[in-house]
């Protein structure tokens, strides 16, 4: 993880190329695995995930008492 105070800036395109480069798109990540696969802190990842919830297709679900999930829904032919 990075070093406190030397936070380096990440774009959304970067954020959201965690989600799709995994082997199992469908599967939710948090905040804390997103900020090892940058290198940053979880609170750098967890301000560009609320920004990207409001800007993109990136959603995310409280799974506990300070837990949150996020992912990108995965499309479904019916």
């Amino acid at each position: 993880m990075a070093e406190p105070g030397r936070e380096t800036e990440f774009t959304e395109s970067e954020v959201i190329d965690v989600f799709k480069t995994r082997e199992d798109y469908a599967e939710p990540l948090t905040a804390t695995e997103i900020a090892d696969r940058l290198d940053c802190s979880r609170r750098t990842a967890l301000n560009k995930l609320h920004a990207l919830q409001e800007d993109t297709d990136i959603t995310s679900k409280k799974v506990g008492g300070r837990s949150r999930v996020w992912w990108i829904p995965v499309p479904v032919d019916q």
